[in-house]
């Protein structure tokens, strides 16, 4: 019975655990972002050079790498980040630590990652 018990103490702290984490890395994204280094498929690659992404706390995003540059509509979720793209942009968030991000993740054909750092 204790077991049992404990298993769902263990359950419920987790899913408390990963809605806590989703909300920090909502507002820990907000502001400007630098790509300052991309791989694809796990070779450098000047892609991504001058690339950025703006986050609203209303769930938007603008990107120069979007066509057009139009505004997107964002998701945080379990350490991934999608945003509604055409091409599915859809990454996992490897690393969000004060003024650095990564974000990895298959587009298309290819397997990316991106290094930014947040604009002062």
């Amino acid at each position: 019975m204790n077991y049992k018990l404990c298993l769902i103490y263990c359950l419920v702290f987790n899913l408390i655990s990963c809605k806590n984490d989703d909300k920090a890395f909502r507002k820990t994204i907000i502001g400007t972002w630098d790509v300052y280094a991309s791989e694809m498929n796990n070779k450098p690659n000047g892609f991504m050079k001058d690339g950025y992404f703006v986050f609203s706390a209303d769930s938007s995003v603008t990107s120069n790498i979007f066509v057009g540059n139009q505004t997107n509509h964002y998701i945080v979720e379990k350490n991934r980040l999608q945003i509604d793209t055409e091409d599915n942009f859809d990454m996992k968030i490897s690393k969000l630590e004060g003024d650095t991000m990564s974000l990895e993740g298959n587009m298309s054909f290819y397997f990316m990652k991106y290094f930014l750092v947040r604009r002062k």
